[in-house]
């Protein structure tokens, strides 16, 4: 597995830029990972993507050093699993409002 340069520079202190990915296309996301962000998290809680999009989706942006994340679409085990499984370096969780639940995700 490749270094997550995102999680590295946050460790560091450092700034990250990311982009956003809402269109489930292999060549969008490609593109975008081109564009040189550091990472790209693409959004399953809203819009009209699927864990299928991740299929294709993550491997197009693992041509180039942008770290990939997914937000998943609920703060659930099994969402999160699945997006890691899928091959995103890392997770978004929504609604997440106290310690409490950022302890569940």
């Amino acid at each position: 597995m490749r270094e997550n340069k995102a999680l590295a520079a946050w460790r560091a202190g450092g700034q990250t830029v990311g982009g956003w990915l809402s269109i489930g296309n292999a060549y969008t996301a490609e593109s975008m990972a081109g564009l040189g962000f550091d990472w790209l998290c693409i959004d399953l809680q809203h819009g009209m993507l699927s864990y299928d999009d991740l299929t294709y989706m993550l491997p197009a942006i693992s041509t180039s050093d942008t770290v990939p994340f997914v937000r998943v679409p609920w703060n659930e085990p099994y969402e999160i699993m699945k997006a890691l499984d899928a091959g995103a370096f890392g997770v978004i969780v929504p609604m997440v409002n106290n310690r409490e639940e950022a302890a569940l995700a």
